[in-house]
């Protein structure tokens, strides 16, 4: 009975499958020629019926046996019932490719240990049995990471260990002799060509030492080679090395010996290089075929291997330091890099989804006729079309191709791959060709390209090191030579260079990441705050790599100020504490020269790390002095910080208030009562927090707005507090607590706290004094703080500054109620208090308020210039700064805008007071 014959005992719809898939495939064809009735009935099953080839039986044979011919026999029928049922699940169902290959990789390590024990019976008569000898076999490449294709050649490594010699047999051998003999049986049962096929082609080329090498080598040696002499392409290979045969003990032990080769504690940019490298050299033998016919889909631009080297080049890059990227399979390692931060989810989704393509296609070509081919047949569009039920084929591998390519050349390929003649600017600087610099200019720059040359050969570097840095001056002294501060970035570049002279994995990394160097050519020259702290600190050349930035940092900061344990030495803490901080300032400097900033953003994310530091502060200072954790102690922030609207520079404006009322614990002896101990408890906090890192948190603290200002007590009580703020506060006192905020002490004493002052800020007020007592404090700072220079703007204290607009935003919160916090929130959608003469305006006010502040932070983080000393000149370089990072382009347009801003505040407040 033919194939079509038996067809007509399916159901029509799985008949109709068959036939289409024996007209598809002349592999299908001869695999299902000898087939009975009731295999066809079993092999052609709907999706949710269909079997997959396994460890288990009838995938694999039942009996060991010393026949070598039954033996060979068996494995290679094994073999083609497990391909029938793989080329229907994935041609004729379109089943999960990812279901596929790890079903063929499970099965394959299962018929490779079925040929082991087989091959240990064929040789026993010969060579006997060898009683205290153990004998891995480590899968590598997609055996090793489940991820066999159907016309895959398994990457083997044999290792043995061993003592004595073999009995029982014919003669008696070593290890070594005894372990070769078992070695080349197992590769005959598994590869030689029968007429039923092959079971899997066995490819030995990847042990240590190549063709030219024992088949099987020694634990100890198999160590000795990859410690010693170990390369970039055997890290990379061995990531997929997995025990799937054998003595699987020996085999793990073997890849847990292995693992600090393969991952190192520090950041080796210089393996990324090598991986790139080896890209090249597949490349040249893959040759430059567009995408079309004969194109590979594994070698080829933006195919399997680009994406494999993506993924391996990060877990090499970052797996030493974070464990959870040692996967053996790629897709894990694909997920244990986004959720570890090291990639986006856009990326990841995008290499998921080309991987499973380029896998289904893969497998649809094999399974056209067995052959191993990766290339794009010449009928690839009509074939691939009917195989696979996509449309649109050539496009949608258009697609994966460039985004993959994309993702490869940003993330994997060296500047020297990108196509740019270097420039020895070290030696043979191309003066001639910039004529707009001048001989003042010209020699500035070769006097700071000496000082490069000089930390180069002075061989702290190592060799390569020379070819990079000439590759990244090819690329950044273009740029730095008409910019501004193309010398100040230069000089940076140079002071980095000699900080970093002995870990040359900085210069790799800048060498390997083109958007890393693209970043810091510009920070350099943008930056003065940055390119400092760059300088001192060059970890920080790895945040164009981060996927996860600003939030995710400062809530790891955050946590890690949280962990620093009260009973810890002063001197580490405190050094801890102040690392941190200036961590949380720098990330919020990243992101504001990257032009990302939003205001509420970055001063919202800096007072959580001001919480946290108070907090922590508070901690300490309670366990020196021995006082209860429960102390009543309270810290109420005020400000920008109680309003979470802080910048770079803010200070800590702060009252310290004891709950009196609330203290339960007895206090040490040597306190006599609880007042006494607060203070001593604040002073102790306010040095913490002011003392210069790594001796303290590094704020400026303020603590003027306390009750009776810096000549009162430091501390004072909740109950003093609320007569004070009842019966004796000033308007101005009212206005500061509109932005107070409870931030450190026992929760009940926070609330307690917070209702009295929402009672205070709340209480009804008459209109019109209000609005005399904000027009006159306004005019005194005016008369006291503003600028009196028409060459200087001060943006904060002019009129139409940052300060007119807060005192509206506390004159409303005063005045009409509603939301008590800060500016932003005050003037916010949600904020129905407000009258509707207000309301006309919130808007503007809100627009306005938002530039300041990004003027504020831009001219903080690239120039290191206040606001309250805006040069009025708009060719001075803050103007460069303002016009790139801020809608506000020129001096008319800053003064035209706060002479309406300040016109606003006179006009709502005085219709207010009428």
């Amino acid at each position: 009975m033919t194939n079509h014959d038996q067809l007509s005992l399916l159901s029509p719809e799985m008949a109709q499958a068959a036939r289409r898939l024996l007209a598809l495939s002349p592999l299908f064809q001869r695999l299902t020629l000898d087939l009975t009735e009731s295999d066809w009935q079993q092999l052609c099953q709907p999706i949710e019926g269909a079997s997959l080839p396994s460890a288990a039986p009838p995938w694999r044979p039942t009996t060991i046996s010393a026949d070598q011919s039954l033996v060979m026999q068996q494995l290679r029928q094994c073999k083609q019932q497990g391909l029938r049922h793989l080329i229907w699940w994935e041609l004729a169902l379109q089943g999960d490719i990812e279901q596929s290959y790890h079903a063929i990789s499970q099965w394959a390590a299962a018929l490779i240990e079925q040929a082991l024990a087989c091959a240990r019976e064929i040789i026993a008569k010969r060579s006997g049995r060898l009683a205290n000898g153990r004998f891995t076999v480590i899968g590598l490449g997609k055996l090793g990471g489940n991820e066999l294709n159907l016309g895959s050649d398994v990457d083997l490594l044999f290792i043995w260990s061993a003592t004595g010699k073999t009995s029982g047999g014919r003669k008696q051998l070593g290890g070594e002799q005894y372990f070769a003999e078992l070695a080349r049986t197992l590769i005959r049962l598994l590869s030689e060509q029968t007429r039923n096929g092959r079971v899997w082609p066995v490819d030995m080329r990847l042990r240590p030492g190549g063709d030219g090498a024992p088949l099987a080598l020694s634990l100890e040696a198999t160590l000795n080679h990859y410690l010693a002499y170990g390369q970039t392409w055997e890290r990379a290979m061995l990531i997929k090395a997995q025990p799937i045969a054998g003595d699987r003990s020996l085999g793990e032990h073997f890849c847990q010996e292995i693992t600090p080769f393969i991952y190192r504690r520090y950041l080796d940019y210089s393996a990324v290089n090598a991986l790139a490298d080896m890209k090249r050299r597949i490349d040249a033998q893959a040759g430059k075929q567009p995408l079309g016919s004969g194109y590979d889909i594994k070698r080829g631009h933006g195919g399997i291997r680009e994406i494999e080297f993506s993924i391996q080049s990060l877990q090499l890059l970052y797996g030493g330091r974070q464990s959870d990227l040692r996967q053996r399979e790629g897709q894990q390692a694909l997920l244990a890099l986004l959720q570890c931060g090291r990639i986006s989810a856009t990326d990841a989704h995008m290499l998921q989804q080309a991987y499973a393509f380029w896998r289904r296609l893969e497998h649809a070509i094999q399974a056209r006729q067995g052959e191993q081919t990766h290339r794009l047949p010449d009928d690839y569009t009509a074939y691939l079309t009917a195989a696979l039920a996509m449309t649109d084929i050539h496009s949608t591998m258009r697609s994966h191709s460039q985004l993959v390519n994309t993702f490869f050349r940003q993330s994997v390929l060296p500047l020297e791959d990108m196509q740019t003649a270097i420039i020895d600017w070290l030696y043979k600087p191309p003066w001639e060709t910039y004529d707009a610099i001048n001989e003042q200019q010209k020699q500035s720059f070769e006097t700071i390209l000496a000082r490069i040359r000089n930390t180069l050969d002075r061989g702290l570097l190592p060799e390569r090191s020379l070819s990079q840095v000439r590759t990244i001056l090819t690329i950044a002294m273009p740029r730095w030579i008409n910019d501004y501060h193309g010398q100040q970035a230069l000089d940076a570049f140079a002071d980095l260079l000699s900080n970093i002279a002995g870990r040359a994995n900085w210069i790799d990394l800048l060498a390997s990441h083109r958007g890393a160097l693209d970043w810091l050519i510009g920070v350099l020259s943008a930056s003065r705050y940055l390119s400092r702290f760059i300088v001192s600190h060059p970890h920080l050349l790895e945040w164009p790599l981060l996927a996860e930035r600003g939030e995710a940092e400062i809530d790891h900061l955050c946590r890690q100020i949280d962990a620093i344990p009260a009973d810890e030495e002063e001197e580490y803490a405190l050094a801890k504490l102040g690392h941190h901080i200036d961590m949380a300032r720098i990330q919020c400097a990243l992101v504001i020269d990257a032009g990302n900033q939003d205001i509420s953003q970055i001063g919202a994310w800096l007072a959580a790390i001001a919480d946290q530091a108070v907090r922590a502060c508070l901690r300490l200072s309670s366990k020196q002095l021995q006082l209860p954790a429960n102390f009543p102690f309270i810290a109420l922030a005020l400000g920008k910080h109680g309003s979470q609207e802080m910048s770079l520079t803010s200070d800590l404006d702060m009252i310290f208030v004891l709950d009196e009322k609330a203290l339960i614990t007895p206090l040490p002896e040597h306190f006599p009562d609880p007042r006494t101990a607060a203070q001593r408890l604040g002073k102790r906090i306010i040095r913490q927090l002011t003392g210069q890192a790594p001796f303290g948190a590094g704020y400026k603290f303020d603590g003027r707005l306390r009750p009776s200002g810096s000549s009162g007590i430091l501390v004072t009580t909740l109950a003093g507090f609320s007569a004070y703020q009842q019966h004796n506060a000033q308007t101005w006192e009212h206005q500061a607590l509109c932005r107070a905020r409870a931030v450190a002490g026992p929760k009940t004493s926070q609330q307690q706290l917070m209702t009295v002052i929402d009672k205070i800020v709340s209480q009804a007020r008459d209109i019109k004094q209000l609005a005399s007592d904000v027009l006159s404090m306004r005019q005194k700072m005016f008369d006291h703080l503003a600028s009196r220079e028409d060459t200087i703007i001060n943006l904060k204290q002019d009129p139409g500054g940052l300060i007119d607009i807060e005192f509206l935003a506390q004159f409303a919160r005063l005045a009409f109620g509603g939301k008590q916090c800060g500016t932003l929130t005050i003037f916010s959608r949600d904020n129905n208090k407000l009258p509707s003469t207000w309301q006309q305006h919130r808007a503007t006010l809100l627009d306005t308020y938002r530039c300041y502040r990004q003027m504020e932070n831009s001219l903080r983080v690239e120039l290191w210039l206040s606001i309250s000393k805006i040069p009025a000149n708009n060719n001075d370089i803050s103007w460069h700064v303002l016009r790139r990072h801020t809608a506000m382009h020129s001096v008319s347009m800053l003064r035209q805008k706060m002479q309406q801003t300040h016109d606003l505040f006179h006009t709502l407040i005085n219709q207010a007071g009428c």
